[in-house]
């Protein structure tokens, strides 16, 4: 069976610093017939990102999303041009009430440890994300209350209490939907994440955590003649210039999470290819409101009207990323567009008598201990300090930010992601009092509330409405202060072919192979 997704856009960084807009140009041109060939290696760099274990259902998963989508297959797929469509399920239907879906199954699908893949894992999977004791950092994507049937050995049912609209892009686009194998989570029990086991295109080999893995082909994998690399390295490197470094002397084939001040230093460099998709994430600065100083709103909102988006934009973006006034960014079918009437959007003297309202305000801002992202919070922090703020910047390695996210030890701390295009699944983990995460800590029924509306909601269109309003009281609430928008960008050298680069931040490296083995 072959499988072939949509072709992803690829956007030339010359085109980008010219129209200052996402364009398109010819993808790199392969050796001789320009068909896959098979074997080889490719690596690829990342910065500012690590990973302490590959375990889809920790308490903080893994930001390396292609990394973790390269071991894990998941039930159903989102394809770059935003389609969900069937994967390790090979089908799926809902009922007509929508409080139950039927998943049905490929057969013949096993993980790399020869475990069958079968309903009985999907259900292991799926309760393991939910299960209170697991704490899974992606696990509020799925109801907490379903219920998982397995009638046969390639059928699963899950129930629900009430609709969940988002389900389906929540397994295609999440950890939740991806599928480990249940003999090995069972074997290593804690230790898990040293020993990913999946049924994707391929396994672990090797790897010194948080620094480089390697992956191995699986020559059992169910899509035939896939992949068509024997192997795939991932490497992080202390800050993205010596990942361009390292991507433009050969040393790598493609840099993973490109910042605007690489992606403007590449200029018109003909050996390389940036792609640029709409964005769906948001560059931020999550405040933490179960304690002083963001418990008080006025200070929440002080921070927003004292960082000015549009300089940033022009100084130190490259006109790349862009200012924003909602979390649900333009790629979302759900955007409410740029601007929103209730976010406190730059306006200084408002900032200056906010802060001379609550008697001064100070605080410390958790960024990753990589250059560009200390150079974003300089420039933030010369920004409030004219509004009489006084902003600390506390640098941390990737890993612990993640875990402090997550368990709320911040005041304000520094989040990008590429983002989801439902809003369900990317918004309201986040700030929704109900939700397994909520890192924000906000306590907000009004919003809670919508939240809820939306992902029972049938149609596009009547969600689209219950999301500007969550917008909107979002940005009332001013529990996060936005930077920036978070287009995802990579570049890639003209010996790699075929990568499908999705805005969310997942690549699917199955079609994926090199020139000159």
């Amino acid at each position: 069976m072959r499988i072939r997704l949509a072709a992803t856009v690829l956007v030339t960084a010359a085109a980008l610093l010219l129209a200052g807009c996402s364009g398109s140009s010819p993808a790199p041109a392969g050796s001789g017939d320009g068909k896959p060939v098979a074997g080889g290696d490719a690596t690829f760099v990342i910065s500012g990102r690590t990973w302490a274990h590959l375990d889809i259902a920790a308490p903080a998963v893994t930001p390396v999303k292609g990394l973790i989508n390269a071991i894990y297959d998941g039930l159903l797929r989102m394809t770059p041009d935003g389609k969900i469509v069937p994967w390790l399920a090979k089908s799926y239907e809902t009922s007509p009430d929508r409080l139950s879906w039927t998943f049905h199954l490929r057969e013949g699908v096993t993980f790399t440890d020869g475990t069958p893949f079968d309903a009985e894992a999907v259900k292991f999977n799926l309760e393991r994300q939910v299960d209170p004791n697991q704490h899974a950092g992606e696990g509020g994507n799925l109801p907490q209350d379903i219920t998982v049937d397995a009638p046969d050995e390639h059928t699963v049912l899950v129930k629900l209490s009430e609709p969940d609209e988002a389900l389906p892009s929540a397994l295609a686009t999440t950890a939740v939907g991806l599928m480990a194998s249940p003999t090995a989570v069972k074997k290593w029990g804690a230790e898990y994440g040293l020993h990913p086991v999946g049924a994707g295109p391929f396994m672990l080999d090797s790897q010194v955590v948080g620094q480089q893995v390697k992956l191995v082909k699986n020559p059992d994998y169910w899509v035939k003649g896939e992949p068509y690399l024997d192997s795939v390295t991932y490497r992080t490197l202390g800050s993205a210039d010596s990942a361009l470094q390292t991507l433009k002397s050969g040393g790598a084939d493609v840099m993973d999470s490109v910042a605007p001040q690489q992606a403007n230093a590449v200029g018109n460099d003909a050996s390389l290819t940036l792609t640029r998709n709409p964005s769906l994430g948001v560059n931020l600065m999550m405040l933490n409101t179960t304690k002083p100083p963001f418990h008080d709103v006025r200070a929440r909102r002080a921070v927003g009207y004292a960082l000015d988006q549009q300089t940033l934009s022009t100084s130190l973006f490259f006109g790349y990323f862009k200012p924003t006034e909602s979390m649900i960014a333009e790629g979302s079918w759900a955007s409410p567009g740029q601007t929103v009437d209730s976010y406190p959007s730059y306006d200084l003297d408002e900032a200056k008598k906010l802060v001379a309202d609550i008697g001064g305000l100070s605080f410390s801002f958790k960024v990753p201990n990589s250059s560009d992202w200390l150079q974003q919070a300089a420039a933030i922090q010369s920004m409030l300090a004219k509004a009489g703020i006084d902003m600390k910047i506390e640098a941390v390695e990737p890993s612990k930010k993640i875990a402090d996210f997550f368990s709320r030890n911040y005041e304000a701390i520094h989040f990008a992601v590429p983002g989801l295009p439902d809003p369900d699944n990317y918004v309201r983990p986040f700030f929704d009092s109900t939700a397994g995460a909520n890192p924000s800590g906000l306590q907000d029924a009004d919003l809670d509330a919508l939240f809820a509306k939306g992902r029972t909601t049938a149609g596009d269109d009547a969600r689209k409405d219950i999301y500007r309003q969550v917008a909107q009281r979002m940005g009332e609430t001013a529990a996060a202060v936005y930077i920036s928008d978070y287009p995802w960008m990579t570049l890639q050298n003209h010996r790699i072919h075929d990568v499908e680069f999705l805005p969310t931040g997942i690549s699917y490296l199955n079609e994926a192979w090199v020139d000159g083995k």
